[in-house]
């Protein structure tokens, strides 16, 4: 093993110019690029799907929990906030907070425009930390549990359309069977999270302010709910957490995770799973073509100096290490290199957006990339294993070579 690694390396990595030593290079160089697609496929797929979900995720929380809707669809089906079941549910593990909430259309009007809202009312205590990340102007509102607040967030989408900006009042109109009722509430902030379907359509709003327009009776006004948002800290275990909320409530609750209410957007992302697969397999085997065939012209541009280490008694084992620890040289060069290129190329992308996104397409402005050291690390040594095992297909023809027919050989 030690002779063969010795042979290798001057082979390989000897200052004189060769013929050897510009295949090795060529062959690092393919097996680089090969590394780098993978690696930059598998990031900006990991990228894609962590963007769009966290996105959902901010819009609808994990878990959306809500009474089934009466048959005629006239009104909301709203239910008394439970305190009980919100304290048993926070105790339960995996979950990290939950949200009472209602939905209620409405119809925005400034001096020239008429825009279709639909209001998330949220609660004082609610998590803004979504909205603070996709904030373009203003701030976020300040919402309290004993007066009603008529600050809203908007959309820029929505802000454009309308012609406003923050500090600016609108003229909002609610219609049910009671007839119109007319709010002015102040726009203090306006988002964009990229998510054109979302943005367009979404607006928040304080839970006080709507659930005084959703009900009739004010003394019991401040108790009602649509629906509660369920936020946990681990979204693999969102059917465990779902079994376990369950238990907590009657057959009248619908218990339903974000992927079952925008099942199309997490369809999606599984189409781009399998065309990055796709992509990944192709690269793969691009990888093992190139050792392969860089193996076989380095073997047969050494038949004489194997017939000669045959001749002088060396086995076929002891030669084949040779070409063995070549591959091996050619690998780690095309893995150092690859990775170098994507890793510097991922930053610069992440940092400056270098290759931009149109947003009403692909839900996000530049081409994201996200790939823990565990993925980089599994991808490095599965390219690793695989290239390695697929060397011993060129070098077993050195069993073939026998010392008198290599002299012949030029």
């Amino acid at each position: 093993m030690k002779i063969g690694y010795y042979i290798a390396k001057k082979l390989s990595f000897s200052k004189q110019q060769s013929f050897t030593k510009m295949i090795t290079r060529l062959a690092i160089l393919a097996v680089s690029i090969s590394v780098c697609v993978v690696i930059l496929a598998f990031g900006i797929l990991l990228g894609f799907k962590q963007e769009i979900r966290s996105k959902v995720r901010g819009y609808a929380g994990d878990i959306s929990i809500s009474r089934y809707q009466l048959a005629d669809g006239t009104q909301s089906n709203l239910f008394d906030i439970d305190s009980t079941f919100i304290r048993k549910s926070l105790g339960s593990s995996g979950v990290e907070s939950v949200y009472p909430f209602i939905y209620k259309e409405g119809i925005l009007k400034s001096d020239s425009t008429l825009e279709g809202i639909l209001f998330k009312a949220v609660p004082a205590n609610y998590d803004f930390s979504f909205y603070k990340k996709h904030l373009k102007r203003g701030t976020l509102p300040h919402y309290t549990d004993s007066v009603d607040s008529y600050e809203i967030l908007i959309s820029a989408y929505t802000a454009a359309i309308m012609n406003v900006d923050i500090g600016d009042r609108l003229n909002l109109y609610f219609i049910d069977k009671n007839g119109v009722r007319r709010r002015k509430p102040k726009i203090v902030g306006i988002f964009d999270t990229g998510l054109q379907e979302f943005d367009k359509k979404f607006a928040v709003a304080h839970i006080r302010s709507i659930q005084r327009i959703v009900t009739d009776d004010y003394t019991i006004a401040y108790k009602k709910a649509a629906g509660y948002e369920v936020r946990i800290t681990d979204f693999d275990k969102t059917i465990n957490t779902q079994l376990a909320l369950s238990t907590m409530l009657d057959y009248n609750y619908a218990i339903k995770s974000v992927e079952e209410i925008y099942p199309i957007m997490f369809q999606w992302l599984d189409v781009v799973d399998q065309n990055v697969l796709v992509i990944i397999i192709l690269m793969f085997i691009v990888a093992i073509i190139n050792i392969i065939t860089v193996l076989l012209i380095l073997i047969i541009d050494r038949i004489p100096m194997i017939g000669l280490l045959k001749s002088m008694g060396a086995t076929s084992s002891k030669v084949m290490g040779i070409f063995n620890w070549q591959g091996v040289f050619i690998l780690l060069g095309g893995l150092v290199l690859g990775n170098f290129i994507a890793l510097s190329f991922a930053y610069l992308q992440v940092k400056f957006k270098i290759i931009g996104l149109p947003a009403d397409t692909y839900y996000m402005d530049a081409v994201p990339f996200t790939l823990p050291p565990i993925y980089l690390l599994l991808i490095n040594l599965g390219a690793l294993a695989v290239c390695f095992v697929f060397t011993y297909i060129p070098v077993r023809m050195i069993n073939k070579i026998q010392p008198s027919e290599s002299i012949k050989f030029r």
